[in-house]
């Protein structure tokens, strides 16, 4: 999607969202089938929030007072449950061992 419109992501590569529906439980298994381990489906919001979303916004708001109504809403577009926080889904597969960030150890 480009300018919420379906676009060629070949068109303008790095411009274009990538969205697909995707069977992450037939990806996972195929992940574990190749030696690899897969973490639990997380949603974004959860993801994120993990990764310090909040703790960012505040400190982008601190330093930018004028934008930080911008700020507010763009962290609740990508966390909110009525938004993108529910709706995208992040899935890991990773080397055993390893406890990638965002997901729960």
């Amino acid at each position: 999607m480009r300018r919420h419109q379906y676009a060629d992501v070949l068109d303008a590569p790095g411009e274009t969202d990538l969205s697909a529906h995707v069977d992450f439980g037939a990806l996972a298994n195929v992940a574990r089938r190749a030696g690899l381990a897969a973490e639990p489906l997380a949603t974004q919001g959860e993801f994120l929030t993990r990764l310090g979303i909040g703790e960012r916004a505040s400190a982008l708001s601190r330093a930018n007072p004028g934008s930080a109504g911008d700020v507010r809403a763009a962290h609740d577009r990508l966390i909110g449950k009525d938004g993108m926080g529910e709706l995208f889904k992040v899935f890991c597969a990773h080397s055993p061992g390893l406890a990638p960030a965002g997901f729960v150890p």
